[in-house]
């Protein structure tokens, strides 16, 4: 799956991209169902040559309402704040899929229990 990337308030970066990309294969390792991701990045205005922060949001879908995922992150550093969304991203991928193996893990036990009484 190959991000959309949109660059706000700076210019589009081949370097940011491919770690855009490396990061978002990771991410379809966890949850292979994944059928989109879109990642903002954006610089604050300081005035200046430099911002003075970046924002990265992370917005991933497998196709449906349900599936839709969001996270952002916020730092002076650029690769730090794509570091933070992604693993916040990360995170919720890992959590859900640890509620879905226990939800699958519960039906199954009630099933057994139903079949025995």
């Amino acid at each position: 799956m190959l991000p959309q990337v949109t660059f706000r308030g700076m210019s589009p970066s081949t370097e940011i991209m491919e770690v855009v990309c490396r990061k978002t294969r990771k991410l379809s390792e966890i949850a292979p169902l994944l059928r989109g991701c879109h990642v903002v990045i954006e610089a604050s205005p300081r005035g200046s040559q430099r911002p003075s922060s970046y924002r990265v949001s992370v917005q991933l879908s497998n196709g449906s309402e349900a599936g839709r995922r969001n996270a952002h992150a916020s730092d002076t550093h650029l690769h730090a704040a794509l570091r933070d969304a992604f693993r916040a991203t990360r995170r919720q991928l890992e959590q859900r899929e640890r509620h879905s193996r226990s939800g699958a893990l519960l039906a199954e036990v009630e099933r057994h229990a139903g079949a025995r009484g």
